[in-house]
């Protein structure tokens, strides 16, 4: 059985902790107003400076690592030494860089001590000669030419001036935090203890998501995307300015050839030196990305991880089938059903932050199961090809079916747990934000895909790749780049709608990808016009159906109910936390359907909480056991 990559080695409200709900509308602040086109930075070039003799690399410029901290303030070496190792789940080698102004540290690398710095977080492709960035002004001017999820650093040591960019999506995690005269930069939340956002917290309720530049904990924000972030350290004096803009409405998708431009990328990640394996299920995306490293010669092999309580596993089996007919090795891996009460899963918690719903949710399984060096995710073709989690109609028929509403059960269940001024501080709070997202896009198709990439999909989808498995494997997601996505955020909504635009892109590439049925969203879905293995699927889950409605019409094959978690329990209510209602812990007692959802939401809101304090293993898995 492999071994999990993540085991590899031994905001709030009136009256409740102070926090206000004009607080909630005001602590992003700085960050999401952004300056001019980056071209109108104008920083004097410097004379580059040589890489310290012995630093981990002599190509200094080139340097890559896996998370990153930085503090620009008081007692910044503790304070880089104590994120760094709160984000550090594998014993990562921990590299740290003092200055006058503060310190900059990283996990996967030691640093310098001397000259200009430059690495980066994920994994850049298509861009210039690494060597070329010499100053902060060649930061400036070079860092926007990389493709691919990455976060660029530059530490330009005689101008006393920092560069940081974000990549055209801004996928790659990164959080600030700026107040007075103090920077904060980290890879991830649990680098720093802190209070719920409660706005946020009313979108992970309303959503499964924060929206915008929040992330669940008060004061601490996404840096924007496609973003050149410039700090003088001596003025003390921040600037976050774009590079990249979202291309408007055209034909431009028509005449390009997505196909090449997926290739392109595939080959430059493959120069990383690693053959990878393909995260292979029964959908579009990943069944792409296998046909396509056939056509590049890059000899992935894949990983199927069972599915066997969607489908009766249809999307293992179809996966399965999918790597017959492409001739590539395979391995499935069967998950363990008492999964969401194991260590695994807590590491998963972990890794991702406890950032979005994950438990009893498939995907949570995936990183135990990974074996690899290098991991292909097809994270950037699913959010462009497909419409997913947008409903024909445009934002109103979003905001009708996406979007739990205040008589939703998810919010009764959030009644029954919390404080009433935490609920409307929640409510209020992810409302505001939700009308500002709405109102700099426009009210159609294109403003809908725009917003469901630029929120779900930059913090859900994506902190599994990145954030993730990232922590000891390289996560290769072809399709990250600034010209593919040009072309591709243009394709109009009906040409994606049920898959159609991916079966021209199959009968483009290779029509056997077309062979077997797709599972998509929870859908089953022809391949061909017409299936005999697609009629099949159906048939079999409508039998499981049947088996689940009348089990005593079918003895012998009895549907197994997945296991209750052995981490939701009267622990929860350990420490309370002062938003929670006084007679929650009562309430739940009661056998009442709505009572399933509050155990879960209030597993996940205490889950976040022990995490971003240190003591998550150490609260769940003695109780656990006991």
């Amino acid at each position: 059985m492999a071994v999990s990559c993540l085991r590899a080695t031994a905001a709030g409200c009136n009256g409740v902790r102070g926090y206000t709900r004009a607080t909630v509308a005001s602590d992003l602040t700085g960050f999401t107003d952004l300056a001019p086109d980056p071209s109108e930075v104008t920083l004097e070039p410097t004379k580059p400076l040589a890489a310290a003799p012995g630093a981990a690399n002599t190509r200094q410029t080139a340097l890559r690592v896996v998370k990153l901290a930085l503090c620009i303030g008081r007692d910044a070496n503790r304070r880089v030494d104590t994120m760094l190792a709160r984000q550090n789940l594998t014993r990562l080698v921990a590299g740290r860089r003092n200055f006058t102004e503060g310190a900059i540290g990283c996990l996967g690398s030691e640093l310098p001590n001397r000259g200009n710095l430059c690495f980066f977080t994920g994994t850049p492709i298509n861009g210039p000669d690494a060597n070329a960035i010499v100053d902060a002004e060649a930061a400036v001017r070079l860092f926007p030419q990389y493709d691919g999820a990455f976060i660029g650093v530059f530490l330009d040591e005689a101008r006393h001036v920092l560069v940081v960019a974000t990549d055209s999506l801004g996928m790659q995690p990164l959080y600030v935090r700026h107040a007075d005269d103090e920077l904060i930069l980290v890879s991830e939340t649990k680098a720093l203890p802190g209070e719920p956002d409660l706005a946020a917290w009313g979108a992970f309720i309303s959503i499964g998501h924060p929206i915008g530049a929040r992330s669940l904990m008060h004061g601490l924000a996404r840096v924007p995307a496609g973003s050149l972030l410039t700090y003088e350290l001596v003025r003390r004096r921040l600037d976050i300015r774009p590079y990249w803009q979202w291309p408007e409405p055209s034909d431009a998708w028509r005449d390009f050839d997505f196909l090449s431009a997926l290739e392109h990328d595939i080959r430059a990640y493959a120069a990383y030196g690693d053959p990878g394996t393909v995260l292979l299920s029964g959908g579009f995306d990943s069944r792409l990305l296998l046909f396509l490293l056939k056509r590049a010669d890059v000899p992935a092999d894949a990983l199927i991880i069972a599915h066997e309580d969607e489908h009766d596993d249809a999307d293992g089996r179809l996966a399965q089938a999918i790597a017959k007919v492409a001739s590539v090795r395979v391995r499935k891996a069967y998950p363990p059903s008492d999964f969401f009460s194991s260590q695994a899963y807590l590491d998963y918690l972990a890794a991702s932050d406890a950032g979005f719903p994950s438990l009893d949710l498939f995907i949570a399984k995936v990183a135990s199961q990974i074996d690899a060096k290098a991991v292909w995710d097809g994270l950037a073709p699913g959010f462009v090809f497909m419409p997913l989690h947008q409903p024909e109609g445009g934002f109103d028929a979003y905001l009708r079916q996406e979007i739990r509403g205040s008589e939703s059960a998810i919010w009764m269940a959030a009644g029954i747990l919390f404080q009433p001024d935490a609920v409307a501080a929640m409510r209020e709070g992810f409302a505001n934000d939700l009308q500002k997202e709405l109102g700099r896009l426009p009210r159609d198709m294109y403003g809908l895909a725009r917003f469901v990439i630029e929120n779900r999909s930059r913090n859900r989808p994506a902190m599994n790749p990145l954030k993730v498995y990232a922590n000891c494997v390289n996560a290769f997601t072809p399709g990250l780049s600034k010209n593919f996505m040009a072309h591709a955020a243009t394709i109009p909504f009906q040409e994606k709608q049920g898959g159609r635009f991916y079966r021209r892109l199959f009968d483009r590439l290779d029509g056997c990808g077309l062979s077997v049925p797709f599972v998509s969203g929870g859908d089953l879905l022809p391949g061909h016009r017409f299936s005999l293995s697609y009629y099949r699927e159906c048939l079999r889950a409508k039998q499981k159906r049947y088996r689940s409605r009348y089990p005593t019409l079918f003895p012998g094959r009895r549907v197994v109910p997945p296991k209750r978690s052995s981490y939701l329990g009267e622990h929860l209510f350990e420490n309370d936390d002062g938003w929670l209602n006084p007679s929650v812990r009562e309430r739940l007692k009661t056998p009442e359907t709505g009572n399933q959802l509050a155990w879960k939401l209030l597993f996940h809101w205490k889950a976040w909480q022990w995490l971003h304090s240190g003591r998550l293993k150490e609260v769940l898995l003695s109780n656990a056991r006991n």
